[in-house]
């Protein structure tokens, strides 16, 4: 064959054209994988988040829930004549406060002008000068005669950063004659730990947010809390929580940071929380597996370059044997194979090479088929992982019962049920006796061992049927549907669960002995919501309290 310039070359233009046509493939392939794995990758990220934001929210709504209870329970029960007696008001604020601690700044109750505070516990200097009447939190409270959670600010008095929520005290015409509030820090343990003390992956975390307000209440970065929110048109899915939307999305936010994000509503305070992960974070694994399929396209290609180099080779020359073969194999007539190597020569060095290349692209099936088992696995896993997630959003960590937001899920499912079949349903609130004693005197570890044995023994003395869940602390709840005698079902089962906790409690050498106290309330007769028969069921277990602990009562209007 003559020599020819390489521009003018047959086999320089094939080999030219197919390297270019391989190239189009690979990056082809590049992004349909890419764009599946990304699909993938944000579906399973975006569930997670998901999951942990409505695990984070339901946490948050539920201590606000508590706190409005509280301040609600005192305006309603506070003497009205203790409102001209302050040294005695503030002994009546310092017992409840004893008793429930939800404010780590204390309560104070302030006169309907709002101009100074007639009594505070625990007093703090400067509190009871101060005048109120011009806050809107107050104003509010006052004037629309409903609980109230104010502006997160930092205190004037503190300088810590605090979230004020008050309720009204009313007398007998519903005429508004005072405000009780109170006070909790924002880093007080055990309020916004979830949002301020964890993080998702290596740099995600959370955000709290106030819309109303338009501040950022809490944040798993310090530099954030108690700070402005971004202006609108600085963040598209920010814009969209803002106006409403609730879920997941991608977005890029206020510092140019594109991140995966999951919207939930903390319905008790009208915030909402943000679960956030960078998706530089996130899809990882997608630029890995990018880099694997480049490296392995890459020497494919070069391969297959050889196979055309020889191929023209072999066209322009009287090898139809070699040829008719290579051309049933790339029809699939016959399997990939080695050819016989019968001469020495270049024709021989082709055949040779091409079962190299046979060998290698064995080699290569096997390593890419290794490589799909591998993410696979790793696809396996992130579903696991998901599954995980979704247990812990809907169950106590402690003792693996449900947590409040599946009791309240399952609450409005028996009541529903209830209506439709014409049935009843009971509800059991139930608060451990002597149980903080257990956690001040043998620590928080000989408490948790007391929960994680009554819980056994209610798993073991109740029936499947019926729903116990722990609210929080030492609360727990039992759900009684589909019942044709509820209040005879109700107290069997409330005898039942004081039998069960009659027996001492063994923590290590230590013998503990408990009591407990039950209030139930009956659907419908006691509630027409779920809410209501919630409430009525813990009026009723203060009742037992009151009566002498280590009883149960009926709820009465």
């Amino acid at each position: 064959m003559q020599l020819r310039p390489l521009a003018n070359s047959l086999i320089f233009r094939v080999v030219a054209i197919g390297l270019f046509l391989m190239a189009v493939a690979l990056v082809t392939r590049l992004a349909l994988l890419t764009g599946t794995l990304r699909e993938s990758i944000q579906e399973l990220v975006g569930t997670h988040l998901l999951a942990v934001a409505t695990y984070v929210a339901g946490d948050i709504d539920g201590k606000v829930r508590v706190r409005q209870r509280l301040l609600e329970d005192m305006a309603k029960d506070m003497p009205l004549d203790l409102l001209q007696k302050p040294r005695e008001l503030e002994s009546w604020l310092a017992r409840h406060h004893a008793l429930v601690p939800l404010f780590s700044l204390g309560m104070v109750v302030v006169p309907v002008s709002g101009h100074g505070a007639i009594a505070d516990s625990p007093p703090l200097a400067g509190r009871r000068e101060l005048d109120f009447s011009k806050r809107d939190w107050f104003r509010d409270a006052r004037d629309k005669t409903r609980f109230v959670v104010g502006k997160p600010e930092i205190d004037q008095l503190t300088q810590k950063g605090i979230i004020i929520m008050a309720a009204p005290i009313q007398d007998k015409q519903h005429r508004v004659v005072a405000v009780i509030y109170g006070t909790t820090a924002l880093d007080t343990p055990g309020f916004l730990d979830l949002i301020q003390n964890n993080v998702i992956g290596r740099t995600g975390g959370y955000l709290l947010i106030s819309p109303h307000d338009d501040i950022f209440v809490a944040a798993t970065m310090p530099k954030m809390r108690l700070r402005p929110l971004p202006p609108p048109g600085a963040n598209r899915m920010h814009d969209l929580a803002m106006a409403g939307y609730r879920g997941t999305g991608i977005t890029v936010n206020a510092f140019g940071i594109e991140e995966l994000v999951a919207f939930v509503s903390v319905t008790a305070a009208d915030w909402f929380v943000v679960a956030r992960m960078p998706s530089e974070e996130a899809f990882e694994p997608v630029e890995k597996i990018r880099d694997i399929v480049r490296r392995n396209g890459l020497a494919i290609s070069l391969a297959l370059a050889v196979v055309f180099i020889f191929v023209l080779v072999l066209a322009l020359r009287p090898m139809n044997h070699a040829a008719r073969e290579m051309r049933r194999m790339a029809a699939g007539e016959i399997e990939l194979q080695r050819l016989p190597v019968t001469r020495g020569d270049e024709i021989g060095t082709m055949i040779a090479s091409f079962n190299q290349l046979v060998d290698r692209l064995r080699l290569n099936e096997a390593s890419l088929k290794e490589r799909s088992d591998a993410l696979e696995k790793a696809l396996g896993d992130l579903r696991q992982s998901e599954a995980r997630m979704t247990h812990m959003a809907h169950h106590d960590p402690l003792t693996g019962l449900p947590n409040r937001a599946l009791f309240e899920d399952r609450l409005h499912q028996a009541l529903m049920r209830a209506e439709r079949n014409d049935k009843s349903a009971a509800l059991l609130f139930l608060d451990l006796d002597g149980f903080k004693p257990v956690n001040d005197h043998h620590g928080h570890e000989a408490g948790d061992e007391v929960l994680r044995q009554l819980t056994a023994r209610f798993c073991e003395n109740l029936r499947r049927a019926d729903t116990v869940a722990r609210l929080g602390g030492d609360e727990f709840v039992v759900l009684l549907a589909d019942l044709d005698d509820a209040r005879r079902n109700a107290a069997i089962v409330a005898a039942k669960c004081l039998e069960t906790i009659a027996p001492d409690f063994l923590v290590g050498e230590l013998r503990l002995s408990l009591g407990l106290s039950i209030g139930i309330a009956i659907y419908p007769d006691d509630a027409a919501g779920a809410a209501t028969l919630l409430a009525h069921a813990d009026q009723a277990m203060y009742r037992a309290k009151q009566n002498g602990r280590g009883r149960y009562e009926f709820f009465r209007p």
